[in-house]
């Protein structure tokens, strides 16, 4: 990869790889006792105050259209999490992630129709062969599935495509501000949550939860500030394309933290997501 694509898609590649460690930590969570909503809940309140120490842009009035927009962010952004854990409940995790995963191929095709753009086939189909390497990747098992988690799987990878298509806009300035203004809203939506469901939502929880939930959070923090950073240089598209190495960072991180081992299917499917992704930043149009 010569060093010019390297350094335009790196913080795509920064995102990755801190989403892939929030994914990580999280079964250290769940090993000690923690809950889906208590992680949910530490994660946002944790990234909303670590945006709001980090920010030291001075603050500026923001129209009511881009009020609008941000809330709207906020709202999906809230869906995507919540269609995903609910989806994961219904049908093989395997499963889930490459229904997810057609985020990426379907903001092409939405970006490609409102920008009024002509589709380029090799993007087209680098992209439905990295989909096809995470169904290697992750071992795909499509038994024990129902319509319903394909439909919640669905939901949550358009919401992603909302998020994807409504940061890329001027009024949407990439930033500890940014990072800070749509964390409020989930956080308060999955800490109430929380507290609904949980019997005692103080005393049961250890210092061992919030120790991995928080470090959980750290890495959701920086795949956040670095996504809306790549989506600000290089759009949603060449960002989601990217966004497919998050699978790669996980497998690896995994065998580094919690000493898995991996089979010839991970090996296959990291090649494959691999190649399509550096394929696509060669040869393919730099969709912005």
């Amino acid at each position: 990869m010569s060093n010019k694509i390297f350094s335009s898609i790196f913080t795509a590649i920064l995102s990755a790889f801190f989403f892939s460690l929030a994914a990580t930590t999280a079964p250290y969570f769940y090993g000690v006792g923690g809950g889906v909503f208590l992680l949910l809940s530490v994660r946002y309140v944790s990234t909303f105050i670590f945006a709001s120490i980090l920010n030291k842009s001075p603050k500026k009035i923001k129209s009511k259209a881009t009020h609008i927009r941000l809330i709207l962010i906020s709202i999906f952004q809230a869906i995507f999490i919540a269609s995903y854990m609910y989806s994961i409940s219904l049908i093989p995790l395997s499963l889930a992630v490459v229904v997810i995963y057609t985020f990426p191929i379907i903001t092409f095709f939405v970006n490609s129709i409102l920008k009024s753009r002509s589709i380029d086939f090799l993007s087209a189909a680098a992209l439905l062969v990295s989909l096809f390497g995470i169904w290697i990747l992750v071992q795909g098992d499509s038994s024990n599935w129902n319509l319903w988690g394909v439909f919640w799987g669905l939901i949550a990878s358009l919401a992603q495509v909302t998020v994807n298509i409504l940061s890329r806009h001027k009024s949407v300035e990439s930033g500890w501000g940014l990072i800070q203004y749509i964390m409020v809203l989930p956080s308060v939506v999955f800490v109430l949550i929380y507290f609904i469901v949980t019997l005692e939502p103080i005393a049961s929880v250890s210092s061992e939860m919030l120790l991995w939930s928080i470090l959980s959070a750290m890495g959701m923090t920086g795949g956040i500030y670095f996504f809306f950073r790549s989506i600000s240089i290089i759009g949603p598209v060449r960002t989601s394309n990217v966004m497919y190495l998050e699978p790669i960072f996980t497998i690896i991180l995994g065998v580094i933290l919690l000493q898995d081992m991996l089979g010839m299917n991970q090996w296959l499917g990291m090649f494959i997501i691999f190649t399509a992704t550096i394929s696509l930043e060669r040869w393919g149009k730099k969709y912005n």
